[in-house]
């Protein structure tokens, strides 16, 4: 007898589907012409139809699929989360391909892709299911980071995301079939149920090892971050941002799922693991970054220590320890797309991604200046914006887990980070420009970066509805169990 399908749980992946044949079928028949950006404003007209469809669907919950599709409170939130980084991301894409005047309908299609990956990775209940969906996601990644192919940077960096990336799910296929071998099963619901009735026995610990190093290099956590300043660099901007905020979220997706669900029960044999592997991840990226001397390559390390104090959350094995990663993501997703949209804008006119380029930025551009500024300070931390109270939240969850080094780690690291970051901001504000020509901002970007800096702001000063939200996610989370 087939399962019972419930195709309103999986409506909002069906209209995506639906949507990406029609631009496909689009871009096969309308007149090729650079000036025309068709599929550009028709995917934010749709994407803008989504978030409505998204936000009807707050209270739909249930499995299908033969309980491989769950449709619960973190996929929902996690949906919303991926389609407003989709909005950011569709907005610097334009405006990219505007100043380089190259092709760019297959970008937007090969973004529609990766976007139905993030969401299936946000309903996965299945390790089948969910090794599909970060495929779909990583391939769709893969073409587009050496999409420049005119660009030596852009081609390197996508051989060494693929070459890398293959291992990682080379490393989640063999964990898979190693814990297939040990539950029987590849559902989540069968695995937390061996988990709570069985301690952890070798093979299932290289399983779950496997599982986790494919996972960490998602998040670009230390020693599986190599990848990362490379591909930051070499990358177009709008996938650089992808990769930093959607492709980071997807991986503690993740992360929330096996840690405080089906691997729960084992969580204590890992907790002390998880808290020394952000310490050690959080250090290298913010030393490393001080060096650094290209925008892009700098925010890759500044990733990389973000990792680390995401990982704070995760080692802390709690209710709060989940829902202050969340929390502290959607406050990562206004601050760092902020950023990228700034170098978006500025390499579009000077068609440079030094640090240096931006002396004198205030004189040029002071909506650029002023939002670099915002996402700068609230990356490192400062009160009252975004950052502060996400890494606030993130320390009280390991100072309860009483992990106390690990919350003076991060303080020291938190001073590490005010370094780099406000040396770019004296680049802006003190030095004078290299070239003082001022720096044009259509209205639309204006929209965009207002929306970005209302969202740093907000989150900071209101914390509550965004911490109540981050909270409910976990609450409602399918096989929630600590």
């Amino acid at each position: 007898m087939l399962p019972i399908i419930h195709w309103n749980l999986i409506s909002l992946e069906v209209l995506m589907t639906i949507i990406l044949v029609m631009l496909v079928l689009l871009d096969i028949f309308l007149p090729k012409d650079v000036r025309d950006d068709w599929i550009g404003t028709l995917s934010f007209i749709f994407l803008f139809g989504l978030i409505l469809f998204w936000i009807d669907q707050r209270d739909i919950r249930g499995v299908t699929f033969n309980k491989m599709f769950v449709m619960d409170s973190l996929a929902w939130f996690f949906k919303g989360f991926f389609l407003v980084v989709m909005v950011f991301i569709f907005a610097m894409t334009r405006q990219y391909f505007k100043s380089l005047g190259q092709r760019r309908n297959e970008f937007y299609l090969l973004l529609w892709l990766a976007l139905i990956g993030l969401c299936f990775i946000a309903s996965s209940a299945d390790f089948l299911l969910m090794f599909i969906a970060i495929e779909i996601l990583t391939i769709s990644l893969y073409v587009l980071t050496a999409y420049l192919k005119s660009d030596k940077l852009s081609i390197e960096a996508g051989m060494k995301y693929l070459i890398l990336g293959s291992l990682a799910s080379g490393f989640f296929l063999y964990g898979m079939s190693l814990l297939y071998g040990v539950t029987r099963s590849t559902g989540f619901e069968m695995i937390q149920s061996f988990v709570n009735t069985h301690a952890m026995t070798p093979l299932s610990l290289f399983a779950v090892v496997l599982i986790f190093a494919a996972v960490a290099f998602k998040i670009a956590a230390v020693p599986f971050h190599m990848w990362v300043p490379d591909v930051y660099q070499g990358a177009p901007t709008p996938v650089t941002a992808l990769l930093s905020v959607g492709s980071k979220a997807a991986g503690f997706l993740i992360l929330i799922r096996l840690f405080f669900g089906i691997f729960a029960g084992w969580h204590p044999q890992w907790s002390l693991v998880l808290a020394i592997l952000s310490a050690i991840t959080m250090t290298y990226g913010n030393l490393v970054a001080i060096y650094q001397t290209n925008i892009k390559r700098l925010l890759g390390y500044s990733s990389i220590a973000h990792a680390g104090f995401l990982l704070m959350g995760a080692s802390a094995g709690s209710m709060l320890g989940a829902a202050a990663i969340n929390f502290y993501l959607l406050g990562y997703l206004f601050t760092n797309l902020a950023a990228f949209l700034v170098i978006v804008l500025f390499s579009a006119e000077t068609h440079r991604d030094e640090i240096e380029d931006y002396a004198g930025l205030s004189k040029r551009s002071g909506i650029l200046a002023f939002s670099l500024l915002l996402s700068l300070v609230s990356l490192a931390g400062i009160p009252p914006l975004a950052g502060f109270f996400g890494k606030f939240t993130l320390l009280m969850a390991v100072v309860n887990r009483g992990y106390i080094w690990l919350a003076l780690v991060a303080a020291v690291n938190i001073v590490i980070s005010l370094y780099y970051y406000l040396m770019i901001v004296k680049r802006i504000y003190v030095d004078l420009p290299i070239n003082a020509s001022p720096i044009a901002v259509s209205l639309s970007m204006r929209l965009i970066l207002g929306i970005a800096i209302f969202g740093i702001v907000t989150i900071g000063i209101f914390q509550g509805p965004f911490l109540d939200a981050a909270l409910t996610a976990v609450k409602g989370m399918y096989l929630f169990h600590l």
